[in-house]
């Protein structure tokens, strides 16, 4: 209930980084008063409790009072990442119902400071499925889907480093087009809310860069970036450096180029430059 004027100061320099170098930036709790979907387990949940509902709408209060006036083509705001009804991240029983009555709070919170700023909402489940329960969303909102899917491939032995099953191709086996295998398990989830009209912007899309053969990293990349254009969906990719970006990545199998001392995936860069 007393944010720490410091750590606002650094949410202030990306926004200034972001106007200085021409990128977008969406401010987004990863960790929310009350949920996080990472370890550790929040005391209070924010999808059942009080205390950290109260915290969580006035901590986004006070960042739309903080940057009121800042145009939405440089900042907009995302609520919470990946809501979903996971008991080790304090949200025993909940359902889209129990995430949308956040949401609409949170969502009034901002309004009664800034009318005009854009702000999406996470689907359910870790970005897989559209809250229904908030549509139709209203002017300057939006929902946002996380593509890591197949997950057993853009995953492969991230949770068992000692899987024994080889990585799965793309296309998967029995598809020979890799987009129509999405539009049948991606976009057909998320059909009613194309249907309603809703912003919808891949707000994560990535692939562990460890365990995947680049070659079949580069082409499950540009069918999830097809499938984006398909629909007109902006995107993000999760992420720039480490084991799902494309600077300093665990490969084996690729070339990089020096890009200022850091390694980096030149094909793949490509691949999201030709698509941006």
């Amino acid at each position: 209930m007393k944010p720490v004027e410091s750590q606002l100061e650094k949410l202030d320099d990306a926004v200034r980084y972001g106007k200085k170098y021409g990128i977008h930036v969406q401010i987004n709790f990863h960790r929310a008063p009350g949920y996080c979907c990472n370890a550790p387990k929040e005391p209070k949940s924010l999808l059942h409790d009080p205390e950290p509902l109260a915290a969580f709408t006035n901590l986004w209060a006070v960042l739309a009072r903080r940057y009121r006036g800042i145009p939405n083509e440089e900042l907009s705001f995302d609520l919470v990442n990946e809501p979903a009804p996971v008991a080790a991240y304090g949200a025993t029983g909940a359902t889209p119902s129990n995430y949308a009555a956040v949401a609409r709070m949170a969502i009034a919170a901002i309004r009664a400071v800034d009318q005009s700023r854009f702000v999406m909402s996470d689907g359910w489940r870790w970005g897989k499925e559209p809250v229904m329960e908030l549509h139709p969303f209203g002017p300057a909102t939006g929902e946002s889907i996380h593509c890591y899917e197949p997950q057993l491939l853009t995953h492969y032995k991230v949770g068992n480093p000692n899987e024994k099953r080889p990585c799965p191709p793309w296309p998967l086996e029995g598809w020979t087009n890799g987009v129509e295998w999405l539009e049948r398990y991606v976009v057909k989830l998320w059909q009613p809310a194309i249907d309603d009209g809703t912003f919808i912007h891949a707000g994560e899309l990535g692939c562990h860069q460890g365990n995947v053969p680049h070659a079949t990293y580069l082409a499950w990349l540009e069918d999830t970036l097809r499938m984006c254009d398909r629909h007109g969906w902006g995107w993000a990719l999760w992420n720039l450096d480490g084991t799902f970006g494309i600077l300093d990545t665990p490969r084996t199998d690729c070339e990089f180029e020096d890009f200022h001392g850091h390694k980096l995936d030149r094909k793949a860069l490509d691949i999201l430059r030709k698509h941006r």
